[in-house]
């Protein structure tokens, strides 16, 4: 989903923090950058851990509703031309 929205927004250029901004999303994580571009542009907000670390939980599957919250955070930070 992360590259999904990155590359429909045209692949902007963008290098991801040296520093995970989420426990579970390490600098090597395959789409790294993609993930930590949606953070920066407020589309993804991740998670509170039970320790209240942030989380991204990259593997754990999206459901309808928070899909439709990306879509509209995406459309909200101007990268749709659609509406």
């Amino acid at each position: 989903m992360a590259a999904f929205l990155y590359r429909m927004a045209d692949s902007p250029s963008f290098t991801g923090p040296v520093v995970s901004p989420f426990t579970d999303v390490a600098p090597s994580t395959q789409f790294y950058k993609e993930i930590t571009w949606l953070v920066s542009e407020g589309i993804a907000t991740g998670w509170v851990g039970n320790d209240g670390t942030a989380e991204y939980r990259p593997v754990s599957p999206i459901n309808r509703d928070a899909m439709a919250a990306f879509l509209y955070r995406y459309d909200d930070a101007g990268f749709s031309d659609v509406g």
